[in-house]
């Protein structure tokens, strides 16, 4: 019989007790067995699990791992009832390791008034139902609206992650490079966690993988991948 403290990712005894005591905590403070699930985390410590795959370079159980969080994170926007635009990375998560399923249910068929959300999901998640749903008639106000945010003054990678959907729109795989390229070295400078999407930026991924589901293969060939340590090549192959 196997010990309580192994598991096909190893012993981390000490980890899972830090695990459950969070989320004792987080129920003791708002009474509630749904909000004591921190997100971030799901029902198993992440972090540790995602460094000791990478170090072990094995992709299979990397997507596994991932598609696992992606799964548990989307419960939220996906019970909630309100809008998904808060989920825009999740979505992107979704595309990384192929959870279509997941990703069919919370983009959104037409895009939605919404308010109170962080500006760089609006314009990113409108190019995104234009370009999945295939809706000429949603990017027709999308593309000008995404022209007009990548034009401010946001951060770099939210910038460049809708400058990257123009790309994917405008089927020039060397400004998307370019893109994907700015937005992992922005995303190093913002309030990503460190523990996790400063190690592997999985969004970058997704975004990647969108471009292999939008395009056809000779112009997919074309993309340039980021030579940035958050973005795994090996991993996206």
């Amino acid at each position: 019989m196997t010990e309580p403290s192994q598991s096909e990712w190893g012993e981390l005894p000490q980890v899972i007790e830090e695990h459950i005591r969070l989320m004792m905590e987080r129920y003791h403070e708002t009474g509630s067995v749904f909000r004591s699930i921190l997100t971030k985390i799901g029902f198993f410590p992440y972090a540790q699990c995602l460094g000791k795959v990478l170090r072990e370079k094995d992709w299979n159980r990397l997507n596994s791992l991932i598609y696992q969080e992606n799964c548990f994170r989307s419960f939220c926007a996906l019970l909630s009832g309100d809008s998904h635009y808060q989920a825009f990375l999740d979505m992107l998560d979704a595309l990384a390791v192929g959870n279509m399923k997941t990703l069919d249910l919370l983009v959104p068929h037409k895009p939605e008034r919404v308010t109170h959300i962080y500006s760089t999901y609006r314009p990113a998640t409108d190019m995104l139902i234009g370009l999945w749903r295939r809706d000429s008639s949603v990017l027709d106000s999308a593309v000008p609206g995404a022209k007009k945010f990548v034009s401010g003054k946001s951060p770099q990678w939210d910038r460049a992650t809708v400058a990257y959907l123009l790309a994917l729109y405008d089927k020039n795989p060397e400004e998307a490079g370019a893109q994907l390229e700015l937005l992992c070295k922005g995303a190093m400078r913002s309030d990503f966690d460190p523990d996790t999407d400063k190690v592997l930026f999985v969004p970058a991924h997704g975004l990647y993988q969108l471009a292999a589901c939008l395009w056809d293969e000779e112009l997919f060939r074309q993309l340039p991948m980021p030579d940035h340590k958050i973005f795994s090549k090996e991993f996206a192959v």
